[in-house]
């Protein structure tokens, strides 16, 4: 999952209408609408051929060896037309469609225009400041029924509505390309009047600020507008494709705020859009934010009057949690990165307020309590429905993912705790296969482990090349969760790893020979442990203690190994010597 855009989407769902987004040109190169740069490009093409020139190998070079000077929009422009009404004339041809780009869906709005008219409608945007002549986001703004105040000129801020009062508010600071007064040479974008000037810092002290298809490159007067501003109350976030511009980082760090890589504007949004419309899902219900719920659960978990409520608070975070987990359950889907990494966000994302709650029930546990966390695990990992159409196996088996995802929570939470009951109890939960009254009951690890993904598969999924993919995508999703409790890196990576193994010992233990042979799966604790001093291995500690302790030692005096220490040591032999004939890649 992307943290950055999910804690942009908390902050526009938490915050409704105080974010304001600040639009380039970027966002309608995708409709065929070119950016500034691609102008300049053509601009110069066009100069050269009024010259009599030829430029084709290098327009850039060409035009600086003929003018001397750097080029740029607004300076070229100036030297192929005068006035303002011939601009007008003269810039229709890149903004509006012809009847053969009409038929080819060009120049019309794009995925993202939509989405944020979407934003729009639901009340998230009331603000947008854009730098862009066209009337794409105008028009995704009227198909969703809304007719936008749009500020093109100064003039128009006379007769606006104060933004306050308002429901939202374009700003063109550039203007229209079909009103002659619109800005583009050098001058005219470096000096905007005092009035947009105003009016633009006032959105930028006020709101918070989202920039999407914005370089800082070459909105000389906004940049000075922004560099103004005094106002932090809310974030700032300032989007990239690639390398980020210099001159987009100089600001971002001048406002305080993040700069965020994302893959493209239509993913961006769509992201943004879908995270929001969980957060709406699962607000309409269980309208608790993490740090309430937080703190109840630690006000119930010490009180035993307090056990029904204490029950009710987990069974209504994991009803609604399993609610929006189920929206994205399609075992017809390929399994590649394209098709199933949204599906594992989405996973992540619907679970991340049950992951603070089992995190800070398990810290606080005692045995009454226990029941909670197996509960969790039993029901998340409810038998998907027959489907009768064709699927992938691999899509089937990523079904059991949140139930991974629940288990290793759990699991590390209890091993910080050396909660080896609760630990020993859900190693040996027992689930039905199918949602069939035929259905045979098997253990949960048989379903939720390390290795319910072959290493391809999952590497190609999430984009890697893991030597434990699954293993290491879990861990890198939860330790930001443990790190928020004061849980260092180390030592969230010292309890994975322990609590892995264990897991590897109690599969062989529980699920023996149903394979005709020793296997159990493993995670990143067995490459890890071969760049780490014996002797200062934890994993290699933790033994030591069982050698010292046997039968006292902690997990087997809570039951694992049928309460024996012999078990034990035969099913680590038998563990340590499978282990060793795997080869990782």
């Amino acid at each position: 999952m992307n943290n950055i855009i999910t804690t942009i989407s908390f902050s526009v769902f938490s915050n409704k209408g105080v974010y304001a987004l600040l639009l380039g040109s970027g966002i309608s190169k995708k409709s065929g609408i070119p950016t500034g740069w691609d102008i300049v490009i053509d601009l110069i093409k066009k100069l050269a051929k009024i010259n009599k020139e030829e430029c084709a190998s290098n327009p850039e070079e060409w035009f600086i060896k003929k003018y001397n000077q750097e080029p740029n929009y607004s300076t070229i422009l100036s030297k192929l037309v005068k006035s303002p009404t011939e601009r007008v004339n003269f810039l229709r041809q890149y903004f509006e469609p012809t009847a053969e780009e009409i038929e080819q869906g060009l120049k019309q709005p794009t995925k993202t225009h939509k989405l944020i008219a979407s934003l729009v409608k639901k009340g998230y945007i009331k603000v947008i400041i854009t730098t862009n002549f066209d009337r794409l986001l105008e028009n995704a703004l009227l198909l969703e029924g809304i007719e936008p105040t749009v500020i093109r000129h100064p003039d128009d801020i006379d007769g606006a509505i104060p933004l306050v009062h308002n429901d939202f508010v374009l700003v063109k600071v550039n203007g229209d390309y079909l009103d002659s007064r619109f800005l583009n040479t050098q001058e005219e974008l470096t000096n905007y009047s005092k009035k947009i000037e105003d009016y633009v810092l006032r959105i930028i002290n006020e709101f918070g600020i989202i920039s999407c298809g914005w370089s800082a490159k070459w909105d000389v007067g906004l940049v000075n507008i922004l560099r103004k501003s005094e106002n932090f109350r809310f974030s700032s976030y300032w989007t990239h494709l690639g390398t980020c511009e210099s001159e987009l980082d100089e600001i971002a760090k001048l406002r305080k705020g993040q700069i965020v890589q994302i893959e493209n504007s239509d993913v961006f949004f769509n992201e943004l859009s879908d995270n929001i419309d969980s957060l709406e899902n699962l607000n309409s219900n269980h309208p608790l934010t993490t740090d309430i719920a937080i703190a109840r659960l630690k006000k119930y978990i010490v009180k035993p009057e307090y056990k029904i409520l204490l029950h009710d608070l987990f069974q209504d975070q994991l009803k609604e949690s399993l609610k929006i987990i189920r929206v994205k359950d399609d075992i017809g889907l390929y399994p590649d990165r394209v098709h199933l990494y949204p599906v594992l966000e989405h996973y992540v994302f619907s679970f991340e307020n049950l992951i603070h709650l089992i995190i800070n029930g398990v810290y606080w546990a005692d045995k009454s309590h226990y029941y909670l966390f197996v509960e969790i695990l039993r029901k998340i990992s409810e038998p998907p429905k027959s489907y009768s159409g064709s699927f992938y196996d691999d899509t089937r088996k990523l079904l059991y993912f949140p139930s991974l995802l629940a288990l290793y929570t759990i699991g590390i939470s209890a091993i910080i705790r050396n909660n080896f009951e609760l630990l020993n109890m859900c190693f040996h939960l027992r689930i039905r296969e199918s949602d069939s009254s035929y259905s045979d009951d098997m253990y949960l690890i048989e379903k939720a482990n390390p290795c319910m993904v072959g290493s391809e598969i999952m590497n190609g999924i999430i984009g890697q090349n893991y030597h434990t993919p699954m293993s290491t995508f879990v861990e890198r999703t939860l330790v930001s969760y443990f790190e928020k409790y004061s849980i260092t890196e180390k030592e969230f990576q010292d309890s994975f790893d322990k609590f892995e193994y264990l897991f590897s010992l109690n599969f062989l233990d529980i699920v023996e020979k149903k394979y005709g042979h020793d296997w159990t799966p493993w995670g990143a604790f067995k490459w890890r442990r071969n760049y780490r001093v014996k002797e200062k291995d934890i994993i290699e500690m933790f033994l030591q203690e069982s050698t010292e302790k046997k039968s006292e030692w902690s997990p087997i005096k809570a039951g694992m190994f049928n309460g024996k220490y012999e078990r034990f040591n035969e099913i680590k032999t038998r563990t340590d010597n499978f282990l060793k004939e795997i080869h990782l890649h």
